[in-house]
């Protein structure tokens, strides 16, 4: 059972120390602005001014840039960094375009940005960047993995008592401390099956295809859900696929996509 999500965890760790692709210095250059984490820029917009805070920088294979950035409320004085400390949060992280920040932007100075400040920013990297999200928190993935394993053995034994509500309380804390553990999404989702909320279910197989993109039972299951739901177009693709995408799997993929036709001509 461990398997698979061990064998991850050895490529999170195997990661460590490399962030994702950045600027040798981690600076860019704009169209007439150079933007770094920490720099706070403004503009003039209509009779307000808004303000920006570059909370980090990466550049993507295609040659374009992301700016991580922090926003601010609107003010009708121009901002300065003593001033933009009494001005409310707009959006903890907003990522934008870095060309966007050409004629009419100014740089006002560089702060560099507190880890309240850069709350929305490792919660985004958490769910879409795991490694850089524990190196950016500098937490210990060794200790955050055991977590995470804990709960999840927790949540299996109170599955097998017949607890679920409980097991999906912990199998959901697994889930929270490291989002790439696909099993406890899976059995948080068969655990929703039997409750017969298959809303839920459908929706966990969907996060764990995509976290786990080869996940026979994810795929296969997701199939189920969607037969439940009486949504029977959309099983038939998925239990047609499935036999083609695993074939090892074929007979189960064939029984359900023939159940899914007959259900269909009765309807």
């Amino acid at each position: 059972m461990f398997k698979s999500f061990i064998a991850l965890c050895a490529a999170i760790g195997s990661t460590l120390g490399i962030s994702t692709a950045h600027t040798a210095d981690g600076k860019l250059e704009t169209k007439l602005l150079i933007v770094k984490p920490g720099d706070l820029i403004v503009q003039k917009d209509k009779a307000d001014w808004k303000a920006i805070k570059i909370l980090a920088v990466d550049a993507w294979p295609d040659g374009s840039f992301a700016a991580h950035c922090l926003t601010f409320e609107s003010s009708p004085a121009k901002p300065t960094i003593e001033s933009l400390k009494r001005v409310p949060v707009r959006i903890w992280h907003a990522p934008i375009d870095a060309q966007s920040f050409g004629e009419g932007w100014e740089w006002i100075g560089n702060q560099v940005p507190s880890t309240q400040e850069l709350a929305g920013f490792t919660e985004y990297l958490k769910l879409t960047d795991f490694p850089r999200y524990v190196e950016l928190t500098r937490q210990d993935p060794k200790v955050l993995i055991q977590t995470a394993t804990d709960y999840y053995t927790r949540a299996n034994a109170l599955g097998d008592q017949g607890k679920r509500l409980e097991a999906i309380a912990e199998y959901t804390k697994a889930i929270d401390t490291v989002p790439l553990f696909f099993e406890a999404i899976d059995n948080r989702a068969f655990t929703y099956m039997e409750l017969g909320k298959f809303d839920e279910a459908l929706s966990d197989f969907e996060e764990s295809l995509r976290v786990n993109p080869d996940g026979v039972s994810a795929f296969f299951s997701r199939g189920e859900c969607l037969m439940k739901l009486g949504q029977l177009e959309a099983a038939e693709k998925v239990f047609l696929e499935g036999q083609h995408r695993f074939p090892a799997k074929r007979d189960v993929f064939a029984s359900f996509l023939q159940q899914t036709r007959v259900l269909q001509k009765k309807n």
